[in-house]
């Protein structure tokens, strides 16, 4: 990947953003796309995926000795759910 050095001007317009950017020429040709290395993020936008399952049911959980589905079996699943 070849590395370009950028000036303090262009590098705090780039800093400010906050999502993808298409960089162009005058003309309006698309030169290339930046994407921030380090996106702020808003707490807000999180939806929280963590299980609503107790100590005492995730130890059940796991002592049951249920294997739980193999590949085969969630593809086959998925492949039902799409219609395929």
């Amino acid at each position: 990947m070849t590395r370009v050095t950028v000036d303090a001007k262009f590098q705090q317009l780039v800093l400010n953003s906050t999502k993808p950017l298409e960089l162009c020429d005058e003309s309006g040709s698309l030169i290339g796309r930046f994407i921030p290395a380090t996106p702020h993020i808003v707490e807000e936008d999180w939806i929280d995926l963590t299980p609503e399952l107790t100590d005492e049911e995730l130890e059940a959980e796991i002592d049951s000795g249920d294997e739980g589905y193999s590949t085969q079996e969630l593809i086959d699943e998925i492949k039902k759910m799409r219609g395929l």
